[in-house]
């Protein structure tokens, strides 16, 4: 009876650590990398760095490799940056985009593990 319980108090702590640590940075990168899959043309998006930009052209590269977004800061100042450095989508761009064109689909294919 003892030995049961001294296996259980470290199996409900291990329990307890993914339930509080674990599982909530597992739902926050799947929700990054769903936002990654549904960038378009036209969205406004937050950087890392803090930079408010739409997005104006996507470049997926033909050989493995990060997906590059030439964004537009505004005032005709245009940066390059990895997909991977959007934080988050702040309104989606033209509406009538509602088809997923082939870049999307090659975006998915390598932004999903």
């Amino acid at each position: 009876m003892i030995l049961l319980l001294a296996l259980a108090y470290p199996a409900t702590i291990a329990v307890l650590f993914y339930l509080a640590f674990l599982r909530p940075v597992q739902q926050q990168q799947k929700k990054q990398r769903e936002q990654l899959l549904s960038l378009r043309v036209g969205d406004e998006v937050l950087t890392q760095a803090g930079f408010l930009a739409v997005i104006k052209e996507v470049r997926v590269p033909e050989e493995p490799g990060p997906t590059i977004l030439i964004l537009d800061l505004g005032g005709g100042t245009e940066v390059r940056a990895v997909a991977s450095a959007i934080v988050q989508r702040l309104s989606p761009g033209m509406a009538g985009e509602s088809a997923a064109r082939p870049e999307q689909q090659e975006i998915r294919e390598r932004v999903s593990p």
